[in-house]
């Protein structure tokens, strides 16, 4: 690696490192998924290095349980087009599913935009409560240039991919409606899921014989009583009605408090540690610059050649030129630059995902706070009932023709054991997303300590595979011993002339 006097900007480096000393590999073929109504059945891509996360290790015990281990399907997220213009524009992406992970040809195909990805990780949370749904990283892109970037496209496009991976052999969401239509060919069948289930809303009220005008009387006072409630809680008036899981789930909470407060002071010390080689790069550079332009200024070997009719001897000096110093500082600094792109995949990336998988568990513990609250909620709905009721029937004792009143004692009694009905329900929707919780919990604590180990290994060992680059670059300043202790003459004219050949070869350099 050298600098030019024509172009000061460094040339493009390779650097020779072996694949297969690499944890967080992507270098192979995207794998991909197949569509649902199996999640089980999909298996990611492989890890060249034969380690594993526990998600992988899951997927490939599923396939090695396939019969004739070719039943298997595999998606990627692949081809991003563009469609419509101006403010109207969008990507739509294509989702390929293929029997085998490098099958040529797709057996199905569906396209989708980045919103139908939210729409199923909305949906997946309300379909299955509890559970730690993968993140969807996003990227917020306000002007028009940034949102149709390639580079944010192509961001995308593996965040995407990632999260459909993981959906996919996520075990507690298998079988969940929302995945069937996301992946329909159909394109009707998607819309009418779209359209049916907008979002993450999810109606609490279950009046099946009730008309289309009670059942929205019925959510609209549902929604006050449950505002109230909050309202209630946040101003400490109030708790929320408990199961006899309180104790463990204040565990849960408490150890997602911790790990977040750790995961962020280790977050911004790796990342710093990341950044330190990019920022050294550039320093590299700016000194290999520098020192190059003042090798301009004064050539050593061109004034030598200059002096060769000079009665006087020169001495020579076992040093580097300023020059081969300057080529020295701009192999150091492409290596640097490529040890910063390294170890921010294989480091910087995993510790970002580190903090996301946080956030999913706490967006699942806040599901479980939401049953608690419409249990909360039916329990005091039940109380107001019961109050008017008792207050109907009152008012029919003293009233003097109490008849007139029995249609709204019978309304008021339905409508009490219509919550009954209601409360019982939401208490065993919590105790199901209770246990979904604790689920994810015991599996969530092993793969945070997997991915801990798994990043730290991954960062030493590229500290110790571009060390040896760094050393290696170090080592051609210094100067020669041999010519050091040879004696003036022949030998030390031989030591001399070994040197600059050893100094020619680091212009020429391609890390």
């Amino acid at each position: 690696m050298e600098y030019s006097t024509t172009d000061s900007r460094l040339k493009a480096t390779t650097m020779s490192i072996d694949p297969n000393k690499e944890l967080f590999d992507s270098s192979a073929p995207p794998p991909a998924a197949a569509p649902p109504p199996t999640p089980s059945a999909v298996v990611s891509d492989a890890d060249d290095d034969g380690d594993y996360s526990a998600e992988e290790a899951r997927e490939r015990q599923i396939e090695g349980a396939a019969a004739g281990g070719g039943g298997t399907l595999h998606l990627s997220v692949t081809d991003p087009k563009q469609i419509g213009e101006g403010r109207n524009a969008h990507t739509y992406y294509r989702i390929d599913v293929r029997q085998g992970q490098y099958e040529a040809d797709p057996i199905a195909s569906v396209r989708r935009r980045y919103s139908d990805f939210q729409w199923l990780f909305q949906r997946l949370h309300a379909e299955k409560p509890g559970a730690i749904v993968p993140i969807i990283p996003h990227t917020q892109a306000m002007q028009m240039s940034k949102r149709l970037s390639e580079d944010l496209i192509e961001e995308r496009r593996e965040y995407l991919e990632r999260f459909l991976r993981r959906v996919q052999v996520h075990p507690e969401l298998e079988g969940a409606p929302s995945l069937a239509a996301f992946f329909s060919p159909d394109a009707e069948v998607f819309e009418a899921a779209k359209k049916a289930n907008p979002g993450n809303g999810k109606d609490d009220t279950t009046m099946e014989d009730a008309t289309p005008t009670e059942k929205a009387k019925e959510s609209v006072k549902h929604f006050f009583v449950k505002v109230g409630i909050k309202a209630k809680v946040a101003r400490g008036g109030g708790e929320l009605e408990e199961t006899g899981d309180a104790a463990r789930m204040e565990e849960v909470e408490h150890y997602l408090n911790t790990l977040e407060n750790h995961v962020k002071a280790l977050s911004k010390a790796t990342l710093y540690l990341v950044n330190v080689s990019k920022d050294t790069s550039t320093t590299m550079h700016e000194l290999g610059q520098s020192l190059f332009g003042l090798q301009q200024t004064y050539d050593t070997e061109s004034d030598a050649s200059n002096d060769d009719d000079s009665s006087e001897p020169r001495k020579t000096l076992n040093l580097p030129t300023i020059k081969a110093i300057s080529n020295v500082f701009a192999s150091l600094s492409a290596i640097n630059k490529v040890k910063y792109d390294d170890n921010n995949k294989k480091v910087g990336t995993p510790v970002h995902e580190l903090e996301w998988s946080i956030k999913a568990a706490r967006l699942a513990v806040k599901r479980r706070k939401n049953c608690q609250l419409t249990y909360t909620t039916y329990l005091q709905q039940i109380k107001n009932r019961e109050a008017a009721v008792d207050k109907l029937a009152d008012t029919a004792r003293v009233h003097p023709n109490p008849g007139l009143l029995d249609e709204r004692i019978v309304s008021a009694q339905k409508l009490l054991d219509q919550s009954k009905q209601n409360s019982t329900k939401a208490l065993g929707d919590m105790e199901d997303v209770t246990r979904r919780v604790f689920r994810e919990m015991d599996r969530f604590k092993m793969d945070v300590d997997e991915q801990l180990r798994r990043l730290y290994v991954s960062h030493a060992r590229v500290q110790v595979d571009y060390s040896r680059q760094l050393d290696a670059e170090w080592e051609k300043m210094l100067p020669n011993s041999a010519a050091g202790s040879g004696v003036a003459g022949n030998g030390g004219n031989a030591s001399h002339t070994s040197s600059l050949d050893d100094l020619k070869k680091a212009e020429t350099l391609m890390i």
